[in-house]
């Protein structure tokens, strides 16, 4: 699948590929402004990009909700992702209202949401359109490091953020950024450690040329020695999988004992592709964008013999909050009426514990001042179906290390993988 490129921002940043969109498309600039969820919704078309509006149930105060905005790629080529993403956030958006919103006087999350079509500059646009007409006043995102986003941070809205780009944990130049995700960072990390459990001692690397993806291996390449590894190889793949070919070929030519691809722009579908097609039975140690449906059916047989660096909580039967991953499953399929998953549950949870953590902090500290929900989230890290987000002062790690194991992916049955293995 074709996967967008980086490119510089407005104000000369550069975009990153999953980490700028949350992962092929649109990994999305996901606008928050508090409201309800309500299966109806009307569209607006008085914007350069049109709105659809997805009101607040009955029972909640509807002049005083908070507009929950989105930017997301709903019919362009990760649309598939970007209705995932869509869930997750009505999922999650309901939960919160359902619970009588936010203080004061029953104030309602309202979902707004814009269509990108998978277009960094049509997402620019929806993401300016929905804070300044629709007066978001919270925001999710993954183009963090381009234009709009430093013109959100410069008006204090907070954010919670898809993206896997280091820069984006940082709270000293992203105070009131919230992630979500584990970073590419903290992704290689834990696959290193894997590696040298399991013994292995000669590696090739691929990673996508995008921001996210070579800072994770650069990362990666500096923690060889100490956990007992060389790197063969080192090849660098365009976030639209262009000779991914070529690249899996040159590593495959100097014989390494496992193959890890750090990926942020779904460059790990045309990878394992490749070794497919080369007849290359290799072990491939990969990030969570391998367990997810639309990658899955790329891929289909040749997914054989990958390991995955997955949230904790989505292990089956494990995980800090097993019976609430369980719980949020049994939601999904009844609100999506189906009775299986293709791929995992990863990104439609990551929207819903965002919609979650916001509705908490903002119960926490009585409004969604950024400020305030900064301080609350500093000091009480919320546990989620995924993990337990860690944001202090010093670092917004999101998902740390800690709440990530590495399984097998062929363990991943019905949304969820198998029990973490130590060796």
């Amino acid at each position: 699948m074709p996967r967008p490129s980086d490119r510089p921002g407005g104000d000369g940043a550069v975009r990153s590929g999953r980490g700028e969109l949350r992962r092929r498309g649109a990994r999305l600039l996901v606008m928050v402004v508090l409201a309800a969820v309500s299966l109806s919704a009307c569209t607006s078309s008085n914007l350069s990009v049109s709105t659809t509006v997805v009101p607040p149930p009955p029972g909640c105060d509807t002049s005083r909700v908070v507009v929950v905005g989105a930017s997301l790629d709903l019919s362009g080529p990760d649309a598939w992702l970007g209705r995932e993403y869509l869930t997750g956030l009505e999922l999650g958006i309901a939960k919160v209202n359902a619970h009588g919103g936010v203080p004061p006087r029953n104030t309602c999350f309202e979902l707004m949401y814009k269509d990108d079509r998978g277009s960094p500059t049509v997402d620019d646009q929806a993401m300016l359109d929905l804070v300044n007409v629709e007066k978001a006043e919270v925001v999710v995102g993954s183009f963090l490091g381009s234009s709009p986003a430093g013109y959100l941070g410069g008006l204090g809205v907070p954010a919670v953020s898809l993206s896997e780009l280091e820069d984006t944990f940082e709270p000293g130049r992203f105070p009131d950024t919230f992630p979500m995700s584990a970073s590419m960072r903290s992704q290689a990390f834990v696959i290193a450690t894997a590696l040298k459990r399991r013994k292995v001692t000669s590696v090739g690397l691929v990673v996508t040329g995008d921001r996210a993806s070579q800072q994770g291996g650069d990362y990666f390449a500096s923690l060889a020695s100490t956990n007992g590894f060389v790197i063969t190889d080192r090849q660098v793949v365009s976030p639209s999988g262009r000779r991914a070919a070529a690249a899996v070929s040159r590593v495959r030519a100097t014989h390494p004992e496992a193959l890890v691809v750090l990926d942020d722009s779904g460059v790990v579908g045309p990878v394992l592709l490749a070794r497919a097609a080369l007849g290359w039975r290799i072990p491939v140690f990969a990030g969570p964008d391998a367990t997810e449906a639309g990658v899955l059916r790329e891929v289909g047989r040749a997914s054989g013999g990958v390991s995955v660096v997955v949230p904790t909580g989505v292990l089956a039967g494990s995980g800090p909050a097993s019976a609430g991953t369980y719980a949020f499953r049994r939601k999904l399929l009844l609100h999506l009426h189906t009775s299986s998953l293709p791929g995992s549950i990863i990104p439609y949870a990551e929207t819903y514990d965002a919609m979650t953590m916001i509705g908490v902090a903002a119960n926490g500290s009585m409004g969604v001042a950024a400020s305030e929900l900064t301080t609350f989230l500093q000091n009480a890290n919320y546990q989620g179906v995924l993990a337990s987000y860690t944001y202090t002062a010093s670092a917004h790690t999101g998902v740390s290390a800690a709440d990530q194991a590495v399984v097998p992916l062929g363990t991943l049955s019905n949304g969820l993988l198998g029990e973490a293995r130590s060796g």
